[in-house]
C-alpha cells in the first residue's frame, strides 16, 4: 500500500538542510580534502530536487554545486532527522540523467502501458540506495489506483521488491530497512551535527553566505576550520586514497565505470577492482565468471569471478560484519574493497575522517565510493564518485581482495 503522506518523522527544513550541506563542502574545501580543491568558490542552488522514499516521505534534499551555470556535483542532505547523517552524500561531477527528461519519459510509458489511465502526480524516489527512479501516480477506470516506478538511467520498470535481494536490480524503504530500525540514536546523531552547525556559525558568521569571492577565498579559508581545545597543532581531517607508485611521484590509480546493464553492479564494482591489479576483462566475461543471473550476483558468486578471473593469483575473501576499521586497513594497505549495501555494489577507494568534533559526538567518517550507477552501455560514462558518511547507510557486508601469499596456480 503506498503511503502518500510526504512529510517524514522529524523534518528537517529545506533550509536547515542547505545549511549542512554548505559546512560540509566549505569545511572539506578548507581541509584539503582530496577532490575539493576549487569548491571554495563554488555556490549551492538553493532550489533542490526533492527524492522521496519508497513509502511515500521525503527521503533527501539534494543541493547541486554551481561553478557559474555548470553543475559540477550535488550534495544529498536528510530530510529527516532520524537518517541520523545531516549529509549522507557529496557527489562530484554532472548527474548521469536529466529529472525533467525522465519525468516526462516515464510519463510517455504509463500512457503507452495504460492508455485510459489519467496520471495524478511524479515524484522522484530513492528506489534502492543510491539509485534514483520516477515514480508515476495514475488512476485507472479499471485497475483504480496505481504507481509505477522507473529508472532514472533507462527507465526499467522496477519490479523486484526487498532489501535481501540479490545486489542488481531491486526496491526497498529507506525509512524502513536503516533509518526507523535506530531511529532514536540516528536522531542524537542529527542533533549533534546540528549542535555543531550552530558552533560553526557562532565562531565563522560567514560561513553561510551565499558565495565567496576569489579576493576573499584566502582570507576566509583558515576561519573555516575549527581550532582543538588543546595547543597541539592536530589537523581538522585525516583522509587516504589508493596510490600508485607511493614511493617518489604518487598518483591517484582508481578508475570509475559505469555497470553496463541495470543489474551489473557488482559486475562492474569486479572490473574496477581486478583492472586496479592489472587483471583486463569486459563486463560480460565477469559476469559469467560470477555466475550474474537477470537479477544480480551472488557474493559467493563475486568470490569466485574474482579467483578464477586472476587465475587464483588474487585471494577474495567475503565478510558479512564491515566496519570503518577493516575498511580503513585495507585502503591504508593500499588496496580497494568491495562494499556492499542491500541491492547494491560499489567499490572503495579511499577514506576520511574528522579529528576535531563536539564532546559527546562520535568522529565523523566518509568512504571514497566509486559507484557503478547509473548504469549506461559505454561505461566511461556511466557511474560517479562519492563521498559517503560512514554512519548514513547500511553495511551489509565487505569483500576483499588481495594478493595471495601462496604461489598462483
Amino acid at each position: 500500500m503506498i503511503q502518500k503522506s510526504k512529510e517524514p518523522r522529524s523534518p528537517v527544513s529545506k533550509e536547515r538542510a542547505m545549511e549542512h550541506a554548505l559546512l560540509t563542502i566549505r569545511r572539506a574545501w578548507a581541509g584539503a580534502i582530496p577532490d575539493f580543491e576549487r569548491w571554495g568558490g563554488f555556490e549551492i542552488d538553493p532550489e533542490p530536487l526533492v527524492i522521496h522514499d519508497l513509502n511515500g516521505q521525503v527521503l533527501f534534499y539534494e543541493f547541486g554545486v554551481m561553478d557559474g551555470k555548470e553543475l559540477v556535483g550535488s550534495v544529498k542532505a536528510s530530510a529527516s532527522k532520524i537518517i541520523g547523517s545531516a549529509v549522507p552524500t557529496v557527489e562530484f561531477g554532472p548527474r548521469g540523467w536529466y529529472p525533467d527528461k525522465a519525468a516526462k519519459e516515464a510519463t510517455d510509458e504509463v500512457k503507452k502501458r495504460f492508455p485510459k489511465a489519467k496520471i495524478t502526480e511524479t515524484e522522484l524516489i530513492c528506489y534502492s540506495y543510491p539509485k534514483i527512479g520516477v515514480r508515476v501516480y495514475v488512476e485507472d477506470p479499471e485497475l483504480g489506483s496505481q504507481s509505477l516506478i522507473f529508472d532514472v538511467a533507462d527507465l526499467s520498470l522496477v519490479e523486484r521488491f526487498g532489501a535481501d535481494e540479490l545486489e542488481g536490480f531491486t526496491a526497498y524503504s529507506f525509512y524502513q530497512e536503516v533509518a526507523e530500525p535506530n531511529a532514536p540514536e540516528r536522531e542524537q546523531h542529527w542533533e549533534l551535527a546540528d549542535r555543531e552547525l550552530e558552533a560553526a556559525r557562532s565562531a565563522t558568521p560567514r560561513m553561510f553566505e551565499r558565495a565567496f569571492t576569489a579576493r576573499e577565498l584566502p582570507e576566509v579559508r583558515p576561519t573555516l576550520i575549527p581550532q582543538p581545545i588543546y595547543p597541539i597543532p592536530i589537523p581538522f581531517y585525516s583522509s587516504r586514497t589508493l596510490k600508485f607508485s607511493p614511493r617518489c611521484k604518487p598518483h591517484d590509480c582508481f578508475a570509475l565505470y559505469g555497470q553496463k546493464t541495470n543489474v551489473y553492479c557488482a559486475v562492474a564494482t569486479g572490473q574496477m577492482i581486478l583492472d586496479f591489479y592489472r587483471y583486463y576483462y569486459s563486463q560480460d566475461d565477469i559476469a559469467t565468471a560470477m555466475g550474474t543471473g537477470p537479477f544480480g550476483t551472488t557474493n559467493p558468486g563475486q568470490v569466485d569471478g574474482y579467483e578464477k578471473l586472476s587465475n587464483y593469483c588474487l585471494n577474495a575473501t567475503y565478510d558479512g560484519t564491515a566496519n570503518w576499521a577493516e575498511a580503513k586497513a585495507e585502503i591504508d594497505a593500499n588496496r580497494p574493497v568491495k562494499s556492499g549495501i542491500p541491492g547494491h555494489a560499489r567499490a572503495c577507494a579511499g577514506w576520511k575522517r574528522q579529528n576535531i568534533w563536539l564532546v559527546g559526538q562520535k568522529p565523523k567518517r566518509w568512504l571514497k565510493i566509486y559507484d557503478p550507477w547509473p548504469w549506461n552501455a559505454d561505461i566511461c560514462k556511466g557511474g560517479k564518485v562519492v563521498w559517503e558518511d560512514w554512519d548514513a547507510v547500511y553495511h551489509t557486508n565487505f569483500i576483499y581482495v588481495r594478493y595471495r601469499a601462496t604461489p598462483c596456480k
